[in-house]
């Protein structure tokens, strides 16, 4: 059976319907790049987004729970980028570098933990990787020449 809507009460009615089935489908939390469906569905661990442009990270402080968790790393610039990731309480901003800018991966592994690398993320591409994460504060930066210097850094924070 159908029931005509019309006028001011039927554009209101279906605005209200568009935005309860939207509301359902779940969603990302833009200020930690998680999403809300994944993150509740448990079992499988959690997916984390952190978008890479011309040079920065977004969000440039992100956040994940302990566990698996998969980062998505999109490139939405017009160069390749990578996503570097290592536990430390150390400032993202004051790295250990070489003479080049980039960050002395070699020299930080020796003060912090390397998690890992979503690396050669072309323009336009997007990579993924899983990483088991514990509690703790994490600095993630892309060492391509030149990117660290130019600001793409930022924190990844790991919660129970």
């Amino acid at each position: 059976m159908r029931f005509p809507i019309r006028g001011t009460v039927g554009v209101m009615v279906s605005v209200a319907m568009a935005a309860v089935l939207l509301a359902a489908c779940g969603g990302s939390d833009e200020t930690t790049g998680a999403s809300q469906t994944e993150a509740a569905a448990g079992g499988g661990g959690e997916t984390v987004k952190i978008k890479m442009g011309d040079f920065f990270f977004a969000p440039k402080n992100a956040t994940a729970k302990a566990g698996k968790t998969t980062i998505e790393a999109p490139n939405e610039g017009a160069v390749e980028h990578e996503l570097v990731l290592f536990k430390t309480n150390k400032n993202p901003a004051k790295l250990p570098t070489e003479a080049n800018g980039g960050v002395d991966e070699e020299k930080l592994d020796q003060e912090a933990e390397e998690a890992g690398e979503i690396a050669d993320v072309e323009a336009g591409e997007s990579k993924s990787e899983e990483f088991t994460l514990t509690p703790g504060n994490y600095v993630m930066f892309c060492n391509v020449p030149g990117h660290y210097a130019q600001g793409m850094y930022g924190t990844v924070k790991v919660t129970k």
